[in-house]
Order: structure tokens, then C-alpha cells, then sequence
């Protein structure tokens, strides 16, 4: 399906993945993102902007690039 959102984002289906707080990690965000549509790291669920940073790279480490 070809939205403007699909095409903004460069995803397969124009389903984004709203934060949840104590669930929004890097395992959630990688799934969602490599079934084609827009994870999201909820980014209160970390305590500090470094541990932010390491669950965004977790999240890099989990998914798949799908544009070239």
C-alpha cells in the first residue's frame, strides 16, 4: 500500500506504533519495524539520555534496512 506516510517513512504499511510507556523497548520497536510498519522507543521508559542512546543502537542491531 503506497500512502503519504509509507512513502515519508520509506514503510511497507501505514501503521505506526504509538509509545507506550514500560513497554516501549527496542524488542517492541524491532518487530514492528520489520513487519513493514513504524516502531517506536518509548523514550521515558529510559532513565537517562545514555540509555536512550543504547536502546536506540539495541533497536539498530534488531532490524533490517529495507531501502537501498
Amino acid at each position: 500500500m503506497k500512502t503519504a506516510i509509507t512513502e515519508l517513512f520509506g514503510i511497507e504499511h501505514p501503521i505506526i506504533q504509538g509509545g507506550m510507556h514500560f513497554v516501549g523497548f527496542a524488542e517492541l520497536a524491532a518487530a514492528v519495524s520489520n513487519a513493514g510498519g513504524l516502531g517506536i522507543i518509548t523514550g521515558l521508559t529510559q532513565k537517562t539520555p545514555e540509555l536512550l542512546a543504547k536502546e536506540i543502537a539495541r533497536c539498530r542491531d534488531m532490524t533490517t534496512s529495507r531501502s537501498a
